[in-house]
C-alpha cells in the first residue's frame, strides 16, 4: 500500500513538474518582451495608446484610425480618456492579425469600420486552427460579418491619410502590416525586433514562412521613416 501511494505521487509530481515546464516554455518569451511605451511618438501625428500589446492612433483630418485593438479594454478606454479623445472619433481600426491580444478593445468602438486580411478570416470562421489551443476569437458582440477584408497591395485614402495594406503571412495565416503614409509602418506581430534586427516572432504559426515573410519586407522596413512593433519597440530610420 505504502509502495503504491509512493508511485503515485512520483507520477503527480512528474506530471506537474511536466506541466510547470511546458508552461514556462510557452509564456517565458512572452513573459520577455518588453512593455510598450505610451504617449504621443515624438515628430509624427501618431498616440501610443497604454496597453500590454501596441495600440496606436492615427490623426486623420477627421477621425483617427486605430491600428489593432490590444489585450486589456479597461487600460484602452483609460489610455483614451487620458489623450481626451472620444470612442466615437476612432472611425477606422486595421488588425495585424486576430490574436486575442489584438482584438480585445474593437467592442469600445461600435461605429469604427474594422479592417482585417481576408486570409486571416479563416482562422476565425473555423477553417482553419490558429494553433493546438484552437481557433481565434473576435470579442463578445463583434460578428465576423463586420469585418472588411482586405487584399496585399490594396490601398485606402481616409481623410487625407493613405494606408497601404501588405500581406505578412507566417505569425499567423492572414498577417498584414500597414504603411501609412508611405512613411510609417506598422508590423504587428510579423516579426521580433531587436537592435534593429528582424527575426522570426516566437509565436509563429509557421517559421519558414515567417521567414520568408521578413526577406520580402526588407526593403519596405528600410525605405520607412518608423517601423512600429506591437510587442517590440520601434525603429527609426535616417
Amino acid at each position: 500500500m505504502k509502495k503504491a501511494l509512493k508511485r503515485a505521487l512520483i507520477i503527480i509530481v512528474s506530471v506537474f513538474v511536466v506541466f510547470i515546464g511546458v508552461g514556462l516554455i510557452y509564456y517565458l518569451p512572452m513573459l520577455m518582451m518588453p512593455r510598450p511605451e505610451s504617449g504621443q511618438i515624438s515628430n509624427t501625428n501618431i498616440y501610443a495608446l497604454k496597453d500590454m500589446t501596441g495600440v496606436f492612433l492615427i490623426k486623420t483630418n477627421d477621425g483617427y484610425i486605430l491600428i489593432d485593438a490590444g489585450l486589456n479594454i479597461k487600460n484602452i478606454d483609460s489610455s483614451l480618456r487620458e489623450a481626451n479623445i472620444n470612442t466615437n472619433e476612432v472611425k477606422w481600426i486595421f488588425l495585424t492579425h486576430s490574436d486575442g491580444d489584438h482584438v480585445a478593445a474593437l467592442a469600445l468602438f461600435p461605429n469604427a469600420n474594422i479592417y482585417m486580411s481576408k486570409d486571416e478570416l479563416q482562422l476565425i470562421n473555423g477553417t482553419i486552427k490558429r494553433s493546438f489551443l484552437g481557433y481565434t476569437n473576435l470579442p463578445e458582440g463583434i460578428k465576423i460579418e463586420r469585418i472588411v477584408p482586405l487584399l496585399n497591395d490594396q490601398e485606402l485614402s481616409l481623410n487625407g491619410t493613405t494606408v497601404k495594406c501588405i500581406s505578412a503571412p507566417g505569425h499567423t495565416i492572414g498577417s498584414m502590416v500597414y504603411l501609412v503614409d508611405d512613411r510609417y509602418l506598422f508590423t504587428g506581430d510579423a516579426f521580433k525586433l531587436k537592435n534593429g534586427n528582424m527575426s522570426v516572432h516566437p509565436y509563429s504559426m509557421d517559421k519558414n514562412l515567417s521567414s520568408r515573410t521578413i526577406g520580402q519586407l526588407r526593403d519596405t522596413v528600410n525605405n520607412s521613416q518608423v517601423v512600429i512593433t506591437s510587442h517590440y519597440g520601434k525603429l527609426h530610420n535616417n
